[in-house]
Parts: C-alpha cells; structure tokens; sequence
C-alpha cells in the first residue's frame, strides 16, 4: 500500500516554476526573467569607477562614475566642509570617491570658460534634501584647487546663525557681535588651504589690533591669519581683513578667488542666537535657545554678526577675477518648512537681487546613481556577488529607499559595512 501511494507521488505531474501563482503574476515572472537574460546578454556591466582624478579632464562619459581623491589631498583640500557621512565612508574603506554629476560638469564647463574681465558670475545650487548639493560643491572646489586658485570655503553657513556657544561685543563697532571661536576654526583651515598663498599676498594697509599690536602694510597676508589665532579675541576681525584684502587684490590679476558657501541662504535667514540684556556691555553676551514659549527680545540679527556681515560683502559680485559658487541648503533654513528647496522660498526677496546663474534642480537617474553606490560598496569591501543577485539587490533598494543618494546612504548603512564584514575579511 505505501508503495503504491509512493508511486503515485513520484509519478505526479512535475511543476514549472510559479505554477501556484495567478495566472498574470507567471507572465509577469517569465517576462521579467526574459528581460533580465536580455539586458545581460546586450549590454555589459557598467564601470561605475574612472581612472581619471583630474576634475578639469572629467566629460560627459564620466558621469555617474567616481573617480578618487588621495587622502594627502583631501588633507589640503578639504579640512573642513565634507559631510559628515561621507568623512565615516573615508575612515570605513580608507579612500575618497566623489561621483561625478552632470550638475558639477556643466559648473565647472562655465569655470573653464570664465572671463575674469567681467564682473564675478554667482552660481546658485539648489534641490532636494539629499541630492549631492554640497558634493557637487566640493566637486567645484577640487576642481579649482587642482587650477592653482585660492579657495574661500564656506563649510555650512547655518552654523554661524545658530549653535554658537559665546557672544563677543564688537570693539570694532560696538552694534556687531563677534564670534571668535568660530572664527578661529575657520582660519585655522583656511590657512591649511591656501598656506602658499598667504605668504605671496602682501596687505595693502596698516591694521592696529590694539596699542601695542599692528600687521604693518606690505606684510603678508598670514601675519593676519597668525593674529587671529593667537589672538583668538581679533578672529573675528582677522577674517574681515583677509576678506577684505582678498577682494581688493583678485582684480589685480596675481590668483584667482573662488568664494564657496555651502547655505548660503542662512546669511539671510533668522538666527536662534539672543541677548539676554539689550543694554549688557562687556566681554562675553551669554545666548540663550528661541522656543516657541520665549518672547524674542534682543534676538541677534545676521547683520548684527560681525562673521556674516563680512561674508555677505564677499558674495557681491563687485570685483573680478574668480566666481562665486553657493549652494541652497534646508539645513540652514531656520523656521522655514521642510519641503521648501526653490531659491525664492530659501532667499525670499533676495533671489530677486542675485543673478541666478546655475539654476541647477539636479537631474539624477535613480537605478544609475543607485547602481553606482552599490558598486562601490561591493568593491570597497571586497565582496564579489554576481550580477544577477547584485540586480535583484538594485531592485529592492529602489523599492525601499527614497530616490536620493543620502537617503541610499543612511539605508544602506555604508558606515557600518566594515563592521559587518564576515570574521577575518578586511575592507581590502
């Protein structure tokens, strides 16, 4: 008896695969199947990675790639302004890949082709919350770094509104406030970026810093930057006469300026920043958080800053002899929704003043820009997946992930795949 039923069992009609499915749900199947066999078999895999470092070489057929930076570099280059994120990613796999967007070719097309006689053109960079804005911006910045131009980077601008821990009464005009800790930092990177520079450039003008203090004129411009930090109550100062000498100097033909402000809508935005005695004079102007149950009295206005005053002077296109290149940041738009990403809702009234040269909403293919990071992770890592898993992997990515390369970032978890390597596998 069991034997029979056995054979009944074993001579039953063999099942083709998704026989339990409806019948639409199979066709769906075997067409996905046949389109996958297709693509494999007419086209091959993509190279999401390019051999060429130089920014000034990259066209059109490296976009979507990533190209590499060395880590000496990125040292120079960039002491400050790379994400956050994307620092974790360098100290994850012990390399710098920036992906080359199309946004970032046709800046630094306009770059190439620059005429410094004119007036300095102002870029505008705006878009989504994680569309590579701030890269994109980095890209720009690489790219005239690599050109020999001296670099006034701006790293997230929103931080000089807010989040400032102490509040200095101007002695230079007693209705501005200073903020010498942060502006310490900045030329401490500042001169990490343009050292070479600082020695060339001589000051037009004698400056007193107090009785017995003074940079004498015809001395270099780094004596400047040494008396802010060393003297970290005239930072603040410091940086408006490095401002100031780098915009008198640039038309005068001897470097070429690039000034890049990453949130440059903070400039004009509202700070969190407020005075606890309007009628206080003294060193330090202790600051206190704005909640929605505290009434605004004395609240510090970004003109008020001596840091923002200074840079605002700087993004107007009054002199020659380099560009301007800004980008629209939702962080630092302190009280404004979420969602809002277009020049007139970050600016307000003041994109009506700025010539938007570069309206750029970033053009991004989610499955390439996609198939891009996982390439990268894949190959950073040492993992060595065949194309169809790695597809079907592309696939649920795109279905669970908002279509933005930081969203993909924090999905993907790129900080963490060292950690969750298999025991005794390395990065590389």
């Amino acid at each position: 008896m069991l034997r029979s039923v056995k054979g009944v069992i074993c001579q039953g009609p063999k099942l083709d695969s998704g026989y339990f499915l409806h019948a639409s749900a199979r066709a769906w199947l075997s067409a996905a199947v046949n389109q996958d066999v297709q693509i494999s078999a007419e086209k091959p895999r993509t190279v999401f990675r390019t051999n060429e470092s130089n920014p000034a070489s990259h066209a059109e057929q490296h976009e979507g790639q990533h190209y590499s930076i060395p880590l000496q570099e990125v040292k120079v280059v960039f002491p400050h302004g790379l994400p956050y994120r994307f620092q974790m990613q360098m100290k994850t796999f012990n390399e710098s890949c920036l992906m080359v967007r199309k946004p970032a070719l046709e800046l630094l097309g306009y770059l190439k082709n620059t005429n410094f006689a004119h007036p300095a053109i102002r870029y505008v960079i705006y878009g989504e919350k994680g569309t590579g804005k701030t890269m994109t911006l980095c890209h720009a910045v690489h790219y005239c770094a690599k050109q020999d131009w001296l670099v006034l980077h701006i790293p997230d601008a929103h931080l000089w509104v807010k989040n400032c821990r102490e509040l200095m009464q101007s002695s230079y005009n007693k209705e501005r406030f200073d903020q010498p800790l942060k502006a310490s930092t900045w030329l401490k990177n500042f001169k990490t970026s343009n050292d070479h520079f600082l020695k060339e450039i001589k000051t037009q003008q004698t400056y007193m810093w107090s009785k017995r203090e003074s940079t004498e004129k015809g001395r270099p411009l780094g004596e400047v930057v040494e008396q802010g930090l060393t003297r970290v109550k005239n930072a603040s100062d410091a940086v408006g006469v490095v401002l100031k000498e780098l915009k008198k100097q640039c038309p005068l033909g001897s470097f070429r300026l690039l000034v890049a402000v990453d949130g440059i809508n903070a400039l004009w935005g509202r700070t969190t920043l407020r005075k606890k005695d309007k009628s206080a004079v003294g060193n330090y102007v202790p600051f206190l958080w704005l909640t929605k149950m505290e009434k605004p009295k004395g609240r510090v206005s970004p003109e008020e800053l001596t840091l923002v005053h200074n840079l605002r002077k700087m993004v107007v296109n009054d002199w020659n002899g380099g560009a301007i290149v800004t980008t629209l940041s939702q962080t630092g738009s302190l009280f404004k929704p979420r969602s809002a990403y277009f020049p007139h809702e970050l600016l307000g009234k003041v994109s009506t003043h700025w010539t938007l040269s570069f309206p750029s909403r970033f053009p991004i293919t989610v499955s390439e820009s996609l198939r891009a990071v996982i390439s990268i992770i894949l190959t950073a890592s040492g993992f060595n997946i065949r194309e169809p898993e790695q597809k079907k992997g592309e696939r649920n990515c795109c279905f669970s992930a908002t279509p933005t390369p930081g969203s993909w970032n924090g999905s993907l978890r790129i900080s963490d795949t060292k950690a969750s390597l298999p025991a005794g596998t390395d990065a590389f």
